[in-house]
């Protein structure tokens, strides 16, 4: 079996994280893991429709009771499904999911984050609006609570980084950068 390349983006909410995925995908036609779709199928999986404050606490919830373990077990299932050679889990949260990601495929491996204002991720989160709009201390407190997880503890060992404060096209310079870097295929 040939060897994955596997890239964990980390990135406060509306980073561009999603973004940044999409563009690797095309570019490698690389599987696009997204950890979200983990915490909708749970809410789904339980009649409640997925927005905003019950993807929250349903993220709130797993990782409380039942810890990394079952995200990373769903990322391994789609992982070990595919037959891509690049695989992009969108949305690592805690340094222990990245622990078990980095402990499995050791060197082939990448935490990469991306970085972005907060002024420019509201913007973004105001704009894209998936659950609707949120106030500026509604997207406070969703930082606050991303940081409470251990996304900035993620952030600052990541090995590679994405400024995702320019112009698209400077975003996809540095990405065609890192897939050089990182030999993605």
């Amino acid at each position: 079996m040939a060897t994955k390349t596997i890239i964990g983006l980390v990135g406060m909410p509306a980073s561009g994280k999603t973004s940044v995925a999409e563009y690797i995908a095309e570019k490698s036609k690389a599987l696009h893991v997204k950890t979200h779709d983990f915490i909708w199928g749970f809410l789904k999986a339980r009649g409640v429709v997925p927005d905003e404050e019950t993807s929250e606490m349903a993220s709130l919830y797993v990782w409380a009771e039942y810890g990394d373990i079952p995200l990373i077990r769903w990322v391994e299932k789609q992982i070990s499904a595919s037959n891509a050679k690049t695989i992009i889990i969108d949305g690592l949260r805690t340094t222990e999911e990245a622990r078990a990601f980095k402990d499995k495929y050791q060197y082939h491996f990448h935490i990469v984050a991306v970085l972005a204002r907060p002024d420019i991720r509201l913007e973004r989160q105001t704009k894209r609006a998936r659950f609707g709009a949120l106030s500026k201390v509604e997207f406070r407190m969703r930082d606050r609570e991303e940081l409470r997880l251990g996304v900035g503890d993620l952030i600052a060992n990541a090995e590679h980084y994405i400024d995702a404060n320019p112009g698209i096209a400077k975003i996809h310079l540095q990405i065609d950068c890192l897939m050089k870097e990182i030999k993605v295929r």
